[in-house]
């Protein structure tokens, strides 16, 4: 906190973007998967919760 700064901030959005750049669809993938297996353990912890 309080270091100098002295870049632009589109300098610093670009550098955000760019350190994924070329993997998109990897990130996409990435992503579902983890979406869909919180979606399956869910289902898995919800349906041992309710099985009394």
């Amino acid at each position: 906190m309080g270091a100098p700064f002295t870049g632009s901030w589109d300098a610093v959005a670009d550098a955000a973007y760019y350190a994924g750049a070329g993997f998109e669809a990897g990130w996409l993938l990435v992503s579902i998967a983890l979406c869909l297996l919180a979606l399956w353990m869910g289902h898995r912890h919800e349906s041992k919760a309710n099985a009394d």
